[in-house]
Order: C-alpha cells, then sequence, then structure tokens
C-alpha cells in the first residue's frame, strides 16, 4: 500500500520549494534556493530538445504543475507555457527578481511575461530552513 503521505512530503522536499494554484494566481513558496530549484527546472526544460515541439510538456511535484511548449508566453491556472526561447526569458525575469528577493519578501510574474495570461505567478521568499511540504494541508488531514 503506498503511503500517499510520506511519497508527497518526499516530493516536495526533493522538489525544493512548494505550489499551488488559487484563484487565478500560481502561489511558489521557497527558500531563495529551493526557488533556484525552479529556475533550474525551467533551464532544463529549455535545454530538452524533445519539448521543443507544440503541446510538448512535463509536470512537477506532487500536483503534476504542467510547464509546457506553446506558441506564446502565457500563465493560465492549468499551465506555464510558451516558445522554448519565452520560457528562457521567465526563467531569466525569476532569476533576476529572485537575486533581488529577501527573506519575506515576495514578487509577481505577470504581463512582463505573457500579455495573454489568465493568471499570473507569485513567489514567497522563505527562510533558509523552510520545509515545502509544511505548506501542504493535504498532508495533514
Amino acid at each position: 500500500m503506498i503511503d500517499w503521505n510520506r511519497q508527497n512530503t518526499e516530493e516536495w522536499r526533493e522538489l525544493g520549494f512548494y505550489y499551488h494554484e488559487v484563484g487565478g494566481q500560481w502561489q511558489f513558496y521557497g527558500s531563495k534556493s529551493g526557488l533556484h530549484n525552479f529556475v533550474s527546472l525551467l533551464d532544463d526544460y529549455t535545454k530538452n530538445e524533445d519539448l521543443d515541439g507544440i503541446s510538448e510538456h512535463e509536470h512537477y511535484g506532487p500536483y503534476m504543475m504542467k510547464i509546457m511548449t506553446w506558441d506564446k508566453a502565457i500563465i493560465t491556472d492549468e499551465y506555464i507555457a510558451g516558445t522554448i526561447s519565452d520560457l528562457k526569458t521567465l526563467k531569466d525575469i525569476i532569476a533576476y527578481k529572485l537575486n533581488l528577493s529577501v527573506v519575506g519578501g515576495n514578487f509577481n510574474i505577470d504581463t512582463e511575461y505573457g500579455i495573454d495570461n489568465t493568471a499570473t505567478a507569485k513567489f514567497f521568499i522563505m527562510a533558509d530552513d523552510f520545509d515545502p511540504p509544511s505548506m501542504d494541508e493535504n498532508l495533514f488531514k
């Protein structure tokens, strides 16, 4: 029998940050190093030639956040997508804003990434000892 709480806890820790989508906003919580894992995830995605085609995608974390190759930069409540070039730009925007951030701060990504967004992304900078599964209410039910 699969212990879903244990599996999800391990997946959050491996990912290095916590995310969820609520009310048209992707929310990402992590220490600076944990959120840099998201930057690395985007970097790896853009270097994978198998993902160059429209609709190619990858899922990340226990709740399967979708990063997708698309014909334009866009954030929706179902996925974050764009051309490979767009996704490289997103990676650079996040890395830049993350490097300027301090613990307890946050920053948003919206129209500087895609003008047709139906959702936004908000990043919350947590302390270095932040444990991503601590945000997952489903683990404590």
